[in-house]
């Protein structure tokens, strides 16, 4: 907890290490000793103990550990149903999902296979990548600080949406990344970014098809390839009406293109 947040005589929900699901005791602040440590005195178990805790074992105040434990269980329960559909935290997917998220410029953050931002971020980025907003997962919710949690099927919802709305966004977030990080490795003391690049390279390859960039890129050559075979039916028609310099000059032209 904060330290603004902790007052003496008032009582806590303390835990000896920060993991979700470990036991809650209860203690009374006696009072503030320096820094994030405080003087105690326990509840339940063990009354009458009196020791040292820090500010990051209090959870939440005694009053609040119900709503504390019903969020703790909800983020749980939301972080496992995600990992079962993307699996490793560090996959392509889930990172894919990250970096989309980073692009759009809202403070938003995928990790651990849970979206977590500010709701009214997360109304904003729906009305960019043209979703309806009142369309959410049974799972996702707002936490008892103000803060959303979505889950990973609503998450990956709106990253593709977005991707599909704001190409460029994502696109140009992830071209620069990848030049910075392509010049840096040949720097002295880069060689981790080598193997740190190539796991990223497959994260946005799964962007740039989100992003349409693949289609785009087959749609644009096609095209060239048809232009190409309209230059050629021009050379001919051209040396068969006895213009060869403006056929060689057309040959040349597509000479060029090709090498």
């Amino acid at each position: 907890m904060d330290k603004a947040n902790i007052h003496a005589g008032r009582h806590y929900a303390f835990r000896e290490k920060r993991l979700s699901g470990a036991p809650i005791q209860q203690i009374r602040i006696l009072s503030h000793v320096r820094g994030r440590k405080w003087k105690a005195e326990w509840v339940n178990p063990n009354p009458g103990l009196v020791d040292y805790v820090d500010s990051n074992q209090l959870v939440a105040s005694w009053k609040e550990r119900i709503a504390f434990l019903h969020n703790e269980e909800s983020e749980q329960r939301l972080r496992e149903h995600g990992r079962k559909i993307l699996g490793d935290k560090d996959s392509p997917v889930s990172t894919a999902l990250s970096e989309v998220f980073e692009s759009m410029g809202e403070g938003l953050h995928f990790w651990h296979a849970v979206l977590e931002g500010d709701p009214a971020a997360i109304a904003r980025v729906k009305d960019r990548a043209r979703m309806d907003r009142s369309k959410e997962s049974p799972l996702s919710y707002v936490d008892k600080k103000g803060m959303a949690r979505i889950a990973c099927e609503e998450a990956i919802e709106i990253a593709h949406a977005f991707c599909a709305s704001e190409p460029s966004t994502v696109l140009t977030h992830i071209e620069i990344t990848e030049r910075e990080w392509s010049q840096e490795v040949h720097q002295p003391g880069t060689k981790y970014l080598g193997p740190l690049l190539n796991d990223y390279r497959a994260s946005w390859a799964l962007v740039r098809q989100w992003a349409g960039m693949d289609k785009a890129v087959a749609e644009r050559e096609a095209q060239v390839q048809r232009l190409e075979r309209l230059v050629w039916d021009a050379i001919y028609a051209l040396q068969k009406a006895g213009l060869d310099s403006e056929a060689s000059r057309l040959r040349s032209a597509i000479g060029r293109r090709l090498t």
